[in-house]
């Protein structure tokens, strides 16, 4: 049986991490996967360090928007939930942006350059932006788009 695509393999890793699929993510791993975070300066290496990281996300993290209960009955709260919208790239190397919602209200981007290796993830660099309202001094210059949320 032939081995996935690299693009096929980037795209189920990023499906795996917007959901916090951590078994996912244990298959599509590679022995040496590292990933970066270079605006905190952070590595995280290996898939255990990483599972570790998604289980520890404070107050949980369910992806796709799931409802819980968090403290008591009474209170809901939406974990993080993510949208993918886009994959570029060829050969090993790809790109992948994604919006978050966060509990708190906050809309982020964030952009994750994969590169697969032996048929698995291998090493990736994620990158944060959050979302900001448009300063009125350029409202003559430009047009408004719709952000997927």
């Amino acid at each position: 049986m032939p081995s996935p695509e690299p693009r096929a393999i980037f795209e189920a890793y990023l499906r795996a991490m917007n959901s916090g699929d951590v078994d996912a993510l244990g298959r599509l791993a590679h022995p040496d996967f590292t990933l970066t975070f270079p605006q905190s300066g952070e590595l995280i290496r290996g898939v255990e360090n990483l599972r570790a990281e998604i289980v520890g996300h404070p107050g949980g993290f369910e992806g796709n928007g799931t409802d819980r209960v968090v403290g008591s009955a009474d209170r809901w709260v939406v974990t993080p939930s993510s949208t993918l919208l886009r994959i570029e790239g060829a050969g090993d190397t790809f790109t992948g942006v994604s919006k978050v919602h966060y509990p708190d209200g906050t809309d982020w981007y964030d952009v994750s350059i994969g590169e697969i290796h032996d048929g698995r993830l291998w090493r990736v660099q994620t990158f944060w932006g959050q979302t900001f309202e448009a300063p009125a001094w350029r409202a003559s210059l430009v047009e408004m788009i719709e952000t997927a949320r």
